[in-house]
């Protein structure tokens, strides 16, 4: 068949990417949708939510049994208590997991279950809050206290079968749940890393320098009165870069850095007679033990150091290298 220059071939295949993007967009536009439909009852479970003193409890089975296991990871996340219950698993005993003063959310895409029929009636035996969440109001609806139905149409694959319009609604009102609970419940950065303690905002918030500094005999120190071939041969042994100059007491007197080594050998063969309380630097920058990492790694990167000395009442107690600092991931 020949196509005339200018014009579209009608029976043209759509490309692949032309396919992912109409996808995407179907999904983009149920959500603006959403946006805009949420029922009376989506303020309702918010509030059931934030009045919870126990646990919330997700359970949905397939595409929906995922989905509420992601909702549970962000609620978790966010500070909100909750666990996630497999139906089937409940009707043979887990169901003993819920507990007064918990609120139980089931998924349904369908709003059926033959699982949620026994579990429910169970549920509301024992006064525990419930409801549903779905994209048709099938017959659980009528066993819970709130149900949430979002506006949906039709699924995005080919067939209108596989979860993906109604799946990606779920998904995006379980996040908004999580976020305006945590909202109101004032969920602070604080608190997220106490939950990430493994992640970036985790080390920010949590580290001090006392989890990296060294101590004991991993400290380059030094007496005032050591003579310079001695500093050097400390200096070079402990691979710190630095000494630190302190008295009997610990109490600290100066730091002996490169450059003040330097500065003193441009004296000349005197200064093999320099002590090192002579060549020192008497004013260092120094920082506490339970000062926050990242606060350490700033300051170092402020006054263009590598190494802050850590003190306690002017007296010596650790000392912080920036490569450490840096390769434990912490940032500024």
């Amino acid at each position: 068949m020949t196509v005339v220059p200018g014009t579209k071939d009608q029976n043209a295949v759509p490309s692949i990417l032309s396919q992912l993007e109409t996808v995407i967009r179907a999904e983009a536009e149920a959500l603006f949708a959403l946006s805009g439909k949420l029922s009376p009852s989506a303020e309702i479970l918010t509030e059931l939510i934030l009045a919870t003193t126990g646990k919330v409890v997700f359970s949905g089975i397939g595409k929906s049994g995922l989905i509420a296991k992601k909702i549970v990871a962000t609620f978790s996340s966010l500070g909100i208590a909750s666990f996630f219950l497999h139906p089937t698993e409940a009707v043979h005993g887990d169901l003993g997991a819920v507990q007064p003063g918990d609120l139980f959310i089931a998924l349904s895409k369908s709003g059926t279950g033959w699982e949620f029929e026994y579990i429910l009636p169970v549920l509301r035996s024992q006064h525990i809050p419930t409801s549903l969440i779905c994209c048709n109001r099938g017959n659980v609806a009528a066993l819970v206290d709130v149900v949430i139905q979002l506006p949906f149409d039709q699924e995005a694959c080919l067939l209108g079968l596989a979860p993906t319009i109604s799946s990606t609604l779920m998904l995006a009102f379980g996040d908004a749940l999580a976020v305006v609970v945590s909202s109101k419940r004032q969920f602070t950065r604080q608190a997220f890393a106490r939950n990430h303690p493994a992640g970036a905002l985790g080390k920010k918030l949590l580290l001090t320098v006392r989890s990296f500094m060294l101590t004991g005999d991993h400290l380059p120190l030094l007496k005032p009165e050591t003579l310079f071939q001695e500093v050097l041969v400390h200096i070079t042994a402990k691979k710190c870069g630095m000494g630190i100059v302190v008295d009997e007491k610990s109490r600290l007197l100066g730091i002996v850095t490169d450059g003040d080594l330097r500065r003193a050998c441009d004296e000349g063969p005197v200064v093999f007679e320099k002590t090192a309380l002579e060549i020192a630097t008497k004013t260092p920058k120094i920082i506490s033990a339970d000062t926050l990492a990242y606060v350490a790694l700033e300051m170092m990167e402020d006054f263009h150091i590598t190494t802050l000395v850590v003190a306690e009442d002017n007296k010596v107690v650790g000392l912080v290298h920036i490569h450490d600092l840096v390769k434990a991931g912490i940032t500024t």
